[in-house]
């Protein structure tokens, strides 16, 4: 209920429920993006919902105000879609999607590992550190060990690409062909620029609770099963077809060429609508098996391998919608306690981590709807994707105050998308064009467009590239085996999905 309070809170303080707008409900969470931009057309006398596209005049060739050109141009069934809002807000949204795929997991480590002395029986504590959180630790817990985990990671999600998620513009580069003839050229009329304004709030809570378990003396097993909450909000606004005052004086481009709505003069659009929803559900089941291949009192190696089973909504964003595996090894050094009693240990992991086809790699493909070609609405469905690949390693240390006190600290890197990429957008600009002022005026001549440029987000397809993080943690032995966690995990880039600082609480027991 508070979370989604907090969803509902997000809209009334940006002040984003204006009045004619439409307040959308998605079917699911990962739609919610889409959902928000649909709008009511009138094509050919029915109202429909649809997803604002640019039109333009292609069904029949006439000239710029001659001939026919009125009866032509007015006739909603003479348009067709130029360039859809959903190609791109679908390269978004699939940019999103599996960056929300990657985020991190705290490690199933154990805080305390003991082994029993085979001759005296007696329970003696193996490393002098409490172990890493977000890196895995080399050690094992021990032949018949058990250890229990829980923690809680809190994400929300500001910026992308290093633009706020509440200001981002969507452009449409134009230059598709019409039916329209330039009189002083004889060559038909191409396409302009479009903008959209887009405003999202993207929240993940993750709860997790880890089981390990120690086969052998060198190798545990471990379960995991993380309860997600996924909350979205978005809306669209701010349509603008930078045509001038859109009736072809001093150069800018008619409205017949481009216009959100067949058949009539519409260059600019306030608002299209809103949507918001939240889920919460069962995530994707983790089951992750380390061994140790080489140990002694100064440094242990272990190798092991992640297996990610789908059993989380990915649609909602709960869960990714595809098996992933990821081989690691890990390493941690230890040194001899100091005279103050402060031990130090270094640790690093490398992993990779491959995914197959999932319907958050893929890209959502809009429905078929009203008399107009190519005029696209809800339901949405999605083509399955690769997910990216995910080459991930950690360098950090521990630092023992005595045997009830650790700080840890890391940095940590996602190289992400080097064999499957990730879908992302980059931010264009194209200059020289008639600012947009709205239907009016005539075609006289008589006001001059102020010019300008456009500035927003296009598709750049699949790409790859680095995120890093720099994680600080405390752990502390509480009573007996009990040990208790508290990280605080910032991000040091803007490469996609941004959640600058996330906070994490967990606890966990030996036994």
């Amino acid at each position: 209920m508070y979370r989604k309070t907090v969803v509902v809170a997000f809209f009334a303080l940006a002040g984003w429920m204006a009045e004619g707008q439409t307040q959308n409900t998605a079917p699911n969470v990962s739609q919610v993006l889409l959902d928000s931009s649909l709008t009511n057309f009138n094509i050919n006398g029915s109202t429909v919902q649809a997803v604002p596209s640019v039109f333009t005049e292609t069904g029949t060739q006439t000239t710029l105000g001659q001939g026919q050109f009125g009866a032509i141009v007015t006739n909603a069934s003479n348009y067709s879609v130029s360039r859809s809002f959903i190609q791109l807000s679908s390269a978004l949204n699939g940019s999103i999607a599996t960056a929300l795929s990657i985020i991190p997991l705290s490690s199933p480590a154990s805080g305390v590992i003991q082994r029993t002395d085979p001759a005296t029986g007696a329970e003696l504590p193996v490393s002098s550190t409490l172990g890493p959180i977000f890196t895995e630790r080399a050690e094992t817990i021990g032949k018949g060990q058990w250890y229990i985990g829980f923690s809680n990671q809190d994400f929300h999600f500001t910026k992308f690409n290093g633009t706020s998620l509440n200001a981002l513009s969507l452009l449409s580069t134009g230059k598709d062909p019409s039916a329209v003839i330039n009189p002083a050229t004889g060559t038909p009329f191409t396409t302009v620029p479009a903008t959209f304004g887009l405003g999202m709030d993207v929240r993940l809570s993750q709860d997790i609770a880890f089981i390990t378990y120690g086969v052998t003396d060198r190798f545990d097993i471990s379960v995991g099963l993380p309860t997600v909450h996924a909350a979205v909000a978005a809306r669209t606004w701010d349509g603008a077809i930078y045509a001038g005052n859109g009736f072809a004086s001093h150069g800018s481009a008619c409205w017949c060429v481009d216009t959100f709505t067949p058949g009539s003069p519409t260059i600019a659009q306030e608002n299209f609508g809103t949507s918001s929803l939240a889920k919460t559900g069962f995530g994707d089941l983790l089951i992750r098996a380390k061994g140790t291949v080489y140990r002694t009192p100064g440094v242990v190696i272990a190798v092991g391998g992640d297996l990610r089973l789908p059993t989380g909504d990915a649609k909602n964003y709960l869960g990714v919608g595809t098996t992933s595996v990821k081989p690691f090894a890990a390493v941690s050094f230890y040194t001899k306690p100091f005279r103050n009693g402060i031990v130090l240990s270094p640790h690093f992991d490398i992993g990779w981590q491959f995914s197959g086809k999932s319907v958050l790699g893929g890209e959502l493909e809009g429905t078929p709807i009203g008399g107009a070609t190519g005029l696209l609405g809800g339901p949405f469905t999605s083509t399955k994707g690769f997910l990216p690949d995910v080459l991930s390693w950690a360098a950090g240390a521990e630092v023992a105050l005595g045997h009830r006190t650790t700080f840890i600290a890391d940095i940590l890197a996602n190289e992400v998308g080097l064999i499957h990429g990730i879908y992302d957008t980059s931010t264009q600009t194209i200059s020289g064009l008639a600012l947009p002022t709205g239907p009016h005026g005539d075609a006289t001549g008589a006001a001059v467009p102020a010019m300008g440029s456009a500035t927003g987000l296009v598709s750049s397809g699949l790409v790859s590239y680095g995120q890093y993080s720099a994680s600080f943690g405390y752990k502390a032995r509480l009573i007996g085996n009990l040990v208790a966690n508290v990280n605080v995990l910032i991000r040091l880039d803007n490469n996609g999905l941004v959640s600058r600082v996330v906070p994490l609480f967990g606890i966990g027991y030996s036994f």
